[in-house]
């Protein structure tokens, strides 16, 4: 009956499908970013390009999302998921060909990355509003959940498959078969039903629309608390793992291999997390989980920046993951329950811009604050602030606690409208 509850939105074919395909089509993902960086660093023998093409990546998505959204709200969605996707299909295969060939370089590799964030721009909020249309609300949440193993669980084995998989079939064979990934993820879009996106009774200009995103997510209450919580998070919170060299070699004194269990931890937390919370059919109030789950991050994390124990260092990392995963899940589902068929892309865009882009922009201030405080001292008043915050914000403003209960939203509709 567990597993049953787990599990419970594979019974809905759409999504069984649906998660398959972003399954397989992720993995490659990984494999080709670890084949990417290990590519970077024989052609230029330089670190600096690989934090050039982390910020190749990132940037496109900072300045697109909104783009995205606003795009996905008023095109048909599955045209816009193949097009993406058979842009992922068409960059492997270039990388492959160009590297098979000899004639790669690394401005080749960096353009490809550019041009992933742009395309990341308008995929992501098409997969997220996609969960909303092919589960019931009273599933929403576990398919969440489920979403979420496949993204912050998959850090586990994917750049670890990546690595064995490079002395076997090269950097090449890495690329063309990602290539086979997104290529089954495009059949899989053409075996689901995807609704077709609403028609808008008056037509408005592309930045009207790209502008209504932001003051829908400004002057809704309940959007603004959720993304207030989560800039928090990403801001005072997430950063901590970008730290987490410092703390394998200088503070925990456990080297390469102990980085890697360190970097581990949070993705074995994440499954954990994930799982526990699709196993779940009954929540708190919304704002009494958000506290939690926020809360328990930035205690987490505050107990991981204080320890010097190692085994006790990865218990506490395996924590924070389980939390962190869990209150994506819970600000997502909120989200999607209380946006329109009309905005749900572009309210998930900022999403997907808070949540990809604040995490680096904090670590930039934090480290120079860690440079005049040390980073242990330095984490754990991030994650005490975020704590504060986050209490502040979720006990303060009452519109979270009239938020509708998250997986209860169907049959609360259906009270009301009886």
């Amino acid at each position: 009956m567990l597993l049953e509850n787990t599990f419970r939105a594979f019974r809905h074919r759409d999504y069984f499908i649906f998660w398959w395909g972003l399954f397989l089509g992720h993995t490659g993902t990984l494999i080709q970013a670890t084949a990417q960086g290990w590519l970077i660093l024989q052609l230029t023998d330089s670190p600096f390009y690989l934090g050039l093409d982390g910020l190749c990546i990132g940037l496109p998505r900072v300045i697109f999302s909104p783009l995205g959204g606003a795009l996905v709200d008023r095109m048909n969605k599955r045209f816009l998921f193949v097009v993406t996707q058979a842009a992922f299909l068409v960059m492997a295969l270039f990388l492959g060909l160009m590297n098979f060939s000899g004639l790669i370089n690394v401005w080749h590799v960096l353009a490809v990355s550019a041009l992933t964030g742009f395309f990341l721009s308008f995929e992501q909020p098409i997969r997220q509003t996609i969960l909303h249309e092919i589960v019931p609300p009273a599933d929403l949440l576990n398919a969440i959940s489920l979403y979420q193993l496949v993204f912050n669980g998959s850090v586990l084995f994917g750049p670890a498959v990546g690595g064995a998989l490079i002395p076997v079939i090269g950097t090449t064979g890495c690329f063309f078969l990602h290539a086979i990934g997104n290529f089954i993820v495009l059949v899989t879009l053409f075996m689901i039903r995807i609704p077709e996106t609403a028609a808008t009774g008056k037509k408005k200009s592309l930045t009207r629309d790209v502008v209504e995103g932001f003051t829908i997510a400004w002057h809704n209450p309940i959007f603004f608390s959720l993304f207030a919580i989560l800039a928090v998070a990403s801001f005072c919170t997430k950063p901590y793992n970008q730290f987490m060299p410092v703390f394998a070699r200088d503070i925990l004194q456990v080297g390469a291999p102990g980085l890697g269990l360190l970097l581990m931890a949070p993705g074995a937390g994440a499954i954990f997390g994930a799982l526990t919370l699709a196993s779940l059919t009954r929540f708190p109030k919304a704002h009494h989980l958000l506290l939690l789950l926020a809360g328990g991050f930035g205690f987490f994390v505050t107990l991981f920046a204080a320890s010097r124990s190692f085994p006790l260092s990865l218990f506490f990392l395996f924590l924070a993951g389980a939390f962190q995963t869990t209150l994506l899940s819970a600000i997502t589902t909120l989200l999607q329950i209380h946006s329109s068929e009309k905005t749900r892309g572009r309210v998930m865009s900022l999403y997907g811009l808070v949540n990809r882009g604040l995490g680096p922009m904090g670590a930039f201030p934090i480290g120079a604050i860690a440079t005049w405080l040390g980073a242990p001292l330095t984490i754990s008043l991030g994650g005490l602030l975020a704590i504060a915050m986050t209490a502040y914000l979720t006990l303060s403003r009452p519109h979270l606690r009239e938020a509708t209960l998250i997986g209860l939203s169907a049959s609360r509709k259906k009270e009301r409208g009886a």
